[in-house]
């Protein structure tokens, strides 16, 4: 009797084993509206370029609708093209701490989502390698390497004298555009496999 109860002890523990190891693990619940809601504060005054995907909280291809939900309405708008030359219009948000700083947004008019942004002549706004508005070429370079391409413009100034600019563009999908003296006035975020339509190549 005692053997059989011995037995019968075993299996039980052997069926006890077998449940636990079958039970599934239940589905972590979703995030909560409120913890949601915090992550998207965190990201509205978030100062990060991340080439190929955002400036700040405006990303690419982020549809206006959001666009004007996160970052508010901007002041003007000009008819523009993307780099493919479809219509495009260009929303200017301009920066209260500069009176030439500009955030400009270029949304593709057929399905009205971001195609680009730039970030001109604003200091905050910088890359995680620490790019940005007054950085120097050598810390260009440093950081994202030799372009890809590079596009070259001459501006004439009020005193007449002309000036060669030129614009980095790299793969991963920013371009970078240097004054005279070789520093930064404007980065631009855009989709990297545009880049020959962005950037005259070499």
């Amino acid at each position: 009797m005692s053997h059989l109860l011995r037995l019968l002890w075993v299996a039980i523990m052997l069926l006890a084993l077998a449940a636990c190891a079958s039970t599934k693990k239940e589905p972590e619940p979703p995030p909560s509206a409120k913890v949601e809601a915090h992550a998207a504060e965190n990201l509205l005054h978030d100062t990060t370029v991340i080439p190929g995907v955002r400036v700040g909280p405006v990303f690419l291809d982020m549809p206006l609708r959001k666009m004007i939900e996160v970052f508010g309405e901007p002041v003007s708008s000009i008819n523009s093209r993307v780099p493919g030359g479809r219509p495009a219009l260009l929303y200017h948000y301009p920066d209260p701490g500069a009176a030439e700083g500009a955030l400009l947004v270029l949304v593709r008019e057929y399905d009205q989502t971001v195609y680009s942004i730039q970030v001109d002549h604003i200091e905050i706004f910088q890359t995680r390698e620490g790019v940005r508005f007054g950085s120097s070429e050598a810390l260009v370079r440093a950081s994202f390497g030799k372009p890809q391409s590079v596009g070259e413009s001459t501006v004439t100034g009020q005193d007449g004298a002309t000036a060669v600019m030129r614009t980095y563009c790299y793969l991963n999908g920013l371009a970078v555009r240097l004054n005279a003296n070789g520093n930064v006035e404007a980065l631009t975020v855009f989709p990297g496999g545009d880049l020959r339509k962005i950037c005259k190549a070499q």
